[in-house]
């Protein structure tokens, strides 16, 4: 089954025994299902922009244009203005193709430079992180097992304090415009807050952008080391927690198509699925199937803002089992 043929059914282009032809198949074949829907899914971006609006007077320039070029009828040519309904059939056909043709191709450029923007971003905090493991003698800003700052998006209050990155490298162009302009707490305000306002700070300040915890080795928690690895997610456009939980879902910020990832070695790569392909690991869920601190030092999760990674001994699973996993 192409591609075309499932567009078509989207698009409403199939004629009426193609469509019972192709849900037919839907009912029997799960995997066409599951590509109709990650299909849907990329079409998402298009059906939630608005096309612009044409320049103002654009159909009386056209209409003067071509009246010009075809100059007044006379005698028995007087009724050659009249549209016939053929006419305005075939009028509306071209109008119809050319809405198809353009307003797609401008709602696509706008997402690809949100996607580019976002990537920008992302290089940015890379830099910044970079340049904290160079100071901290390598290793990254860590995320807490408990207390105020254990929560993921710590990452940003720790750069902001080094004064390595802006509150706006956090948001991802993508995502529907906050409420005024967007603020990282400093370290202190966090660690004197409570209660709604400690969960309201820990739910800003990473903005759009997950990061990553530590991970479990030999019994305990480490945090993370900058070895430049290529294939090591260090962040990624923040995942949701229904996203988080079945495989194949990707993060809410680029209409469900993928999200952009920020790997160790400082590259920023746009992945549609939530598995790096050399490894096989997800980058959203540690080697256990938990949103939490990964399993040995090759297992990266990365997490929303607001997420605490889950003390070993509260993780359903044996403190041996767990050893095992990491070695």
């Amino acid at each position: 089954m192409s591609e075309q043929q499932l567009l078509g059914y989207l698009m409403g282009a199939l004629d009426a025994c193609e469509q019972r032809a192709l849900e037919e198949r839907l009912r029997r074949e799960p995997e066409l299902c599951r590509q109709l829907e990650r299909l849907r899914a990329c079409l998402a971006p298009l059906s939630d922009d608005e096309p612009p609006p044409p320049p103002t007077g654009l159909a009386a320039r056209a209409f003067s244009y071509v009246m010009a070029r075809v100059g007044p009828c006379e005698g028995q040519f007087a009724a050659c203005n009249a549209w016939r309904p053929q006419d305005i059939v075939v009028a509306s056909f071209i109008v119809i193709t050319l809405a198809m043709l353009v307003f797609p191709a401008v709602s696509f450029s706008r997402y690809r430079a949100q996607v580019r923007a976002c990537q920008h971003n992302l290089a940015n905090i890379g830099h910044a992180l970079l340049t904290y493991s160079q100071r901290q003698g390598d290793y990254f800003p860590e995320v807490p097992l408990s207390g105020n700052l254990a929560a993921a998006g710590i990452y940003a209050p720790t750069l902001a304090q080094a004064k390595l990155i802006e509150p706006r490298q956090v948001l991802c162009p993508a995502m529907p415009a906050t409420q005024g302009e967007h603020r990282i707490p400093t370290l202190d305000e966090l660690r004197s807050a409570s209660g709604p306002a400690l969960r309201n700070l820990q739910q800003q300040m990473g903005g759009s952008y997950g990061y990553s915890f530590g991970y479990w080795h030999n019994g305990q928690y480490q945090k993370l080391r900058n070895r430049a690895r290529p294939t090591f997610a260090l962040m990624a456009d923040a995942p949701s927690g229904a996203h988080v939980l079945h495989e194949g879902r990707t993060s809410a910020n680029h209409g469900r198509c993928g999200q952009n990832v920020l790997f160790e070695d400082g590259h920023v790569a746009l992945l549609q699925t939530c598995r790096i392909k050399e490894l096989g690991d997800h980058i959203f869920q540690n080697n256990l199937g938990h949103v939490a601190a990964g399993i040995g030092p090759e297992d990266s999760v990365i997490a929303p803002s607001d997420t605490a990674p889950v003390p070993l001994d509260l993780l359903p699973v044996t403190l041996e089992t767990a050893t095992l996993s990491a070695r």
